[in-house]
């Protein structure tokens, strides 16, 4: 076996050798003729003048995919509720709108003390009452839904 093993060894390196001499005949090495007149600019070439050569690409900017962006299927659902519980009817303002995360309710472990289990983002949070999480703090687990306040605004989580 050892035989055949340095065999095979020797002839990968006859025939790599062979081919490796045959390139390095076809290989220009650099070497002109006197009777050769060259124009090359820059004969003696180093790395600082290649990349002086290089010309940044120009194309559209428009229409390119910006590669920080959320993906439109991780980016939270814009849920609009009004702040404060009752409309006064005397003052004709509109309270100010906030945004809520679109938290999703994967699974509810009842118990002395309910647990449920969250999804945001692709993230998921096993949670308590009075628990904070993603900026929204849990202040009831429910059988089938876990009310969150957030900033004052109160909402619910449910399965899908």
């Amino acid at each position: 076996m050892n035989k055949l093993l340095v065999f095979m060894v020797s002839l990968t390196l006859l025939l790599w050798g062979a081919f490796l001499w045959k390139l390095a005949d076809r290989v220009d090495s650099g070497k002109v003729p006197e009777s050769v007149e060259v124009n090359i600019p820059n004969a003696n070439l180093d790395m600082r003048s290649l990349l002086a050569l290089l010309e940044p690409q120009k194309g559209p900017v428009e229409g390119l995919r910006d590669p920080f962006r959320l993906p439109k299927q991780f980016a939270p659902a814009p849920k609009v509720v009004r702040q404060g519980g009752k409309k006064n009817v005397d003052s004709p303002e509109v309270s100010p709108a906030v945004a809520l995360p679109s938290i999703t309710l994967d699974a509810i472990l009842p118990g002395a003390k309910p647990v449920a289990i969250l999804k945001y983002r692709g993230e998921s949070a096993v949670v308590s009452v009075g628990q904070e999480v993603w900026g929204a703090t849990v202040v009831r687990i429910h059988e089938d839904s876990v009310k969150l306040r957030m900033g004052g605004t109160e909402f619910e989580a449910v399965r899908k």
